[in-house]
């Protein structure tokens, strides 16, 4: 932890809300359609050079049109030809080159190109959608008896039959809601992708870390019917022919560029009070480090043993990692740039304000004292929740005994029907399922949760299968005999350890329950009994959770979330009132946002600046044939030599990533940075270890976008994969 002396904290403060008023460009994520209105001139001050009816135009081809939603918000891509061809994230199409892998063809680690439409691969479960219409539906809602009833009368009827996928959006906090409707195509197919050693150069080390060097992307094409429209995986389906697609500037990048950004940010909390970022440090932050290092660890001992492992849980494994790493940087940096007292400071002035009128002071006083008691009063649950969702809910054995409970708890003439709802279910999961790991990850969740869960929220049944009963028995002449159905004798228990009860009960449920076996699974779904399903040890863990869940922690969650939503929503309004003339952007929320800045260096700290832009020259320097994050392809290395970089280097060098000032957060992976003509410079992936309290708190000098350059893209396309053909179909500006 860092510690600063009082006057050094309350300088830092009041220079980082001077520093934002003066790079008020640099923070926030716009609505498109709004941004035309509302930030125009301050784009144009910036050198934006397009017409404003060119960011977001539903009647005529615009920006928008080129940006892709992935999965429902996963990640963003981007259409960089007229054929359908997208460009996104090396990261965000790991889980289906994940899925698309074997021993026998790693495309994980050996990439993979098609050199004809028809060595195209299909990619299961991804979608991508277009966003055709957005629209402001706040006074309906508001004007309704039933503000759920209309929000889903909104969305069935945008859907038009099934036609679109419909969504009406919160914003800050309930005070607004947007309608946000897409066409979604759901035949995907992966174009190319590099090896990892490209696509992952770095690795877990180099995560959220600048200077940067990989080239996080990948390149996936569109599938259409005879009309163009969205229809399922078909050999005879079509590429996809959008309204718009980006051209790909060669130009390059210099300081002082306009840069911007369009996509799917995930989600930011930019209206946290001082209270809440305190308990993040305190305790929250904490328990999910320590929860997710754990998995994680487990996860990467059985995937450095076994190659099948490492293949199928790859995608798994590094959507976790990188969650881990986030927290553990997010937490570094709140805590050094103290941002609870910087909060402070603004609720000071905030709550001067309220009471400085009667009706304010009415309405406002008394928000901030609220948040704080509520926080305050509510450690206990913020602790159960994160060692309930990241920890027993998140374990697979868990998840997979859910498939079972319905036979524990409903009426046996239910069994018919609800053996052909489960079936596929408990044969998908074994699929990816290794009982080893499995068992081994599920002692540590449950000697986590049983040691850190206030008793009042953990769940009875851990307790009870910890700590069974002891033996009955019952005379039968001169011999005691267990009664039916009574447990196995557990007075030794008296003197074990918690780690050693965890450990006894999970290896005695590993060797008989349905639920890790799937020749026992398979039988009981043949004859599914209630006495079996009942007594299985994992079912009873299951059930249990669940159960308690729903009927003690659920409903106090719910009273929580609700009294801090309330909170939220009128504390955003007072700060909305109190800055009538400023413009204001609601949180992220997996909407279409746009960001605009500059290409900039920055100084980390005292004696250190970096520079905006990395080349081949630094993979060089990190080159390490022993670390498997360090590795550089033979090839890439054979060009770096010749200095053989075609069209795509300047002055002897190649770039391959740079820095802008955007303001992005997760879901944005994958999104196209933009020059001010509206041409593709690169491809965002990630942001700097300095700034990873963006989420909750931004500042601008030290706020950075890390991208990968255009030109590095489409060298390695060129170059290094041979896929000249996919250079051919693209727009190249010179």
């Amino acid at each position: 932890m860092y510690k600063y002396r009082l006057g050094f904290v309350l300088g830092f403060c009041l220079l980082t809300i001077t520093s934002f008023a003066q790079d008020r460009s640099y923070e926030g994520m716009w609505l498109p359609y709004k941004a035309a209105q509302v930030n125009y001139s301050d784009m144009k001050s910036l050198g934006f050079a397009l017409s404003d009816s060119l960011i977001y135009n539903e009647k005529a081809p615009s920006l928008e049109d080129g940006i892709v939603r992935l999965n429902d918000g996963m990640c963003t891509a981007e259409l960089i030809s007229g054929e359908g061809l997208v460009l996104t994230n090396h990261h965000c199409a790991y889980e289906g080159v994940a899925d698309l892998s074997s021993l026998d063809r790693d495309i994980l680690s050996d990439g993979f190109w098609a050199m004809t439409r028809e060595e195209e691969i299909p990619i299961p479960n991804y979608t991508a959608s277009f966003l055709i219409h957005s629209e402001d539906v706040t006074a309906k809602i508001m004007a309704a008896e039933d503000p759920e009833e209309a929000i889903a009368a909104i969305e069935k009827k945008a859907t038009e039959g099934g036609k679109y996928k419909a969504e009406v959006k919160e914003m800050f906090a309930g005070a607004e809601y947007n309608l946000f409707v897409y066409k979604v195509y759901r035949d995907v197919r992966l174009v190319g992708v590099p090896p990892s050693s490209i696509g992952k150069f770095g690795g877990d080390t180099d995560n959220w870390v600048w200077p940067r060097h990989t080239g996080d992307f990948a390149m996936i094409r569109i599938y259409a019917d005879a009309d163009n429209e969205p229809a399922d995986y078909a050999a005879e389906n079509q590429p996809y022919h959008p309204k718009f697609h980006f051209p790909i500037s060669l130009k390059g990048v210099e300081e002082n560029d306009y840069a911007m950004i369009m996509g799917y940010p995930g989600s930011t909390e930019r209206y946290l009070t001082s209270s809440a970022v305190q308990l993040l440090l305190d305790q929250t932050n904490d328990d999910r480090i320590s929860l997710l290092g754990a998995k994680t660890s487990i996860m990467k001992s059985y995937m450095d043993s076994d190659p099948e492992i490492r293949i199928a849980l790859a995608g798994d494994y590094a959507s976790l990692m990188n969650y881990y790493k986030y927290l553990i940087g997010q937490t570094t940096m709140m805590k050094r740039y103290d941002v609870p007292g910087i909060m402070a400071l603004k609720e000071a002035k905030f709550q001067e304000w309220a009471d400085a009128e009667p009706a304010r002071k009415e309405k406002y006083g008394s928000v901030l004292t609220a948040f704080a008691e509520l926080y305050g009063s509510n450690k206990e649950i913020d602790k159960a929740v994160s060692y309930t969702y990241l920890g027993a809910f998140a374990s697979n054995t868990v998840l997979n005994a859910r498939n079972f409970v319905g036979f524990a708890l409903a009426p046996e003439a239910r069994f018919p029907a609800l053996t052909e709802r489960v079936k596929p279910e408990v044969e998908a999961s074994f699929e990816g399922f290794y009982p080893e790991m499995e068992k081994e990850i599920l002692k540590s969740i449950l000697l986590n949760y049983y040691e850190n869960v206030p008793e009042e929220f953990r769940a009875p049944v851990v307790e009870e299968l910890l700590n069974p009963a002891p033996m009955v028995m019952e005379e039968t002449g001169k011999k005691k005999k267990k009664k039916k159905n009574a447990p196995e004798p557990m007075m030794e228990m008296m003197d074990m350890t918690t780690e050693e009860k965890v450990d006894n009960f999970v290896n005695m449920a590993f060797a008989t329950s349905i639920v890790v076996n799937q020749d026992l699974a398979e039988a009981f779904l043949q004859n599914p009994t209630k006495e079996v399903a009942v007594n299985d040890p994992l079912v009873k863990l299951s059930t249990g959770l669940i159960l308690f869940f729903q009927q003690n922690m659920g409903a106090v969650q719910e009273e929580y979330d609700a009294a801090k939503a309330e909170l939220e929503k009128t504390y955003i309004e007072g700060m909305r009132e109190m800055h009538a003339d400023e413009a204001f952007y609601p949180d992220a929320n997996s909407t279409m946002r746009l960001t605009y800045g500059k290409v900039l260096p920055y100084e980390p700290r005292d004696g250190v600046e970096y520079s905006y832009y990395t080349t081949l020259e630094g993979i060089m320097e990190k080159e390490d044939e022993s670390n498997p994050e360090f590795v550089v392809p033979a090839k890439l290395k054979s060009l770096y030599l010749d200095k053989d970089y075609g069209q795509y280097g300047t002055n002897g060098d190649l770039n391959v990533c740079f820095l802008t000032t955007n303001d992005i957060t997760g879901g944005n992976s994958g999104s196209p940075v933009l020059n001010s003509r509206g041409e593709l410079i690169g491809c965002a992936f990630d942001g700097n270890w300095e700034a990873m309290s963006g989420d909750i708190h931004v500042f601008p000098s030290l706020n950075r976008t890390i991208a990968v350059d255009a030109r590095y893209v489409l060298f390695v396309v060129d170059k290094f994969a041979g896929a000249s053909h996919l250079i051919k179909e693209m727009t190249i500006v010179k």
